[in-house]
């Protein structure tokens, strides 16, 4: 059987609907049918338009796009059409641009009556962290902070941070700059009632950890670079209330091919339940025993396999430096 456009229920257009962009969707979808027009028009349906980019292409909008039901919105520098003011509704922002220019919207966008739960920002690199970090905490009814800055290397700008404790309970930090723990307990004082943490870590710092603490983190998400497996313990213990961790990337060997160093996290932090492992090293065939580490992480369901066979690079005769894998799920 058949179906027409105009045969279509206004249950099934709302979920049409979701997959289109707001331009895209007052474009090339008004009025093809009278349930599509209820859904679009009538505001008993509720329908929220998300994913508006306003970028320097886009010079006019569809004149019957509701400006007050759009509930996520990006804005990139440079931009032609200035509709902050108008969409009064936005649940979630994402700034695109140079850090001054982010800075200077997010103070605009204070100034308003927006409350946003969400906020994305994407900047070259980490240099202007603090000032951004106290900008978006002046928006008190965030609760998720995502900052993205992978263009550029650069070293934050030290500061002092004046904002208060903010509601953000969500922060992720992705960044190609150097970062360290300590480093991130700089931002404690904003970042107090962080729940849930994803960040970057690169290197380790020999600064003592014990001095501090994040009491509410309860998840955390780390991409290591040649982090030691002292800096994780370390970690572990200025997170009381951690419950579940979990650790990707690239990591010195000692101490990660030690089945006994991974249970030993559980009595550092009594809440953590579950950590979750996707790690890889690089170490010659000498550095460790490989069948007897196998079957001793093995006990505590984590896998080390080889990824790669490098000999054909190191043949000096003594030792064949690899790749290793190192992945699975460890529970209390």
């Amino acid at each position: 059987m058949k179906t027409t456009l105009a045969e279509l229920c206004p249950d099934i257009w709302q979920q049409i609907f979701e997959y289109f962009d707001p331009i895209e969707l007052f474009y090339s979808l008004v009025h093809v049918a009278i349930a599509a027009d209820e859904v679009l028009f009538a505001k008993a349906h509720h329908l929220r338009l998300q994913r508006l980019v306003i970028d320097p292409y886009v010079k006019i909008l569809p004149k019957e796009l509701p400006l007050d039901r759009i509930v996520s919105l990006e804005l990139r520098q440079d931009f032609y059409l200035d509709i902050t003011e108008e969409c009064l509704n936005v649940r979630s922002l994402k700034l695109r641009g140079q850090p001054t220019w982010v800075v200077s919207m997010l103070r605009k966008v204070s100034s308003t009556s927006i409350k946003l739960d969400e906020l994305v920002l994407i900047v070259p690199g980490i240099r202007y962290l603090y000032v951004l970090l106290e900008c978006a905490t002046s928006l008190l009814s965030l609760h998720r902070l995502s900052i993205h800055a992978n263009e550029w290397e650069e070293k934050i700008l030290k500061r002092s941070l004046s904002a208060r404790p903010s509601k953000i309970e969500y922060f992720r930090l992705d960044t190609c700059s150097p970062m360290t723990w300590v480093e991130l307990s700089c931002m404690l004082s904003i970042l107090f009632n962080v729940r849930s943490l994803d960040i970057t870590l690169l290197g380790d710092s020999k600064d003592s950890y014990f001095c501090f603490t994040f009491p509410k983190l309860c998840y955390i998400c780390l991409r290591l670079i040649e982090i030691s497996f002292e800096t994780v313990i370390q970690i572990v213990k200025a997170t009381p209330s951690l419950t579940k961790l979990k650790l990707n990337g690239f990591v010195q060997t000692d101490g990660f091919v030690i089945n006994h160093n991974w249970l030993k996290l559980f009595e550092y932090c009594f809440s953590l339940n579950t950590i979750i492992v996707n790690l890889s090293l690089e170490k010659g065939t000498d550095y460790f025993c490989i069948h007897t580490s196998q079957t001793s992480l093995r006990e505590i369901n984590l896998r080390l396999t080889c990824i790669e066979d490098d000999y054909d690079y190191y043949s000096d005769g003594r030792n064949q430096q690899r790749w290793w894998a190192l992945s699975g799920i460890i529970n209390k």
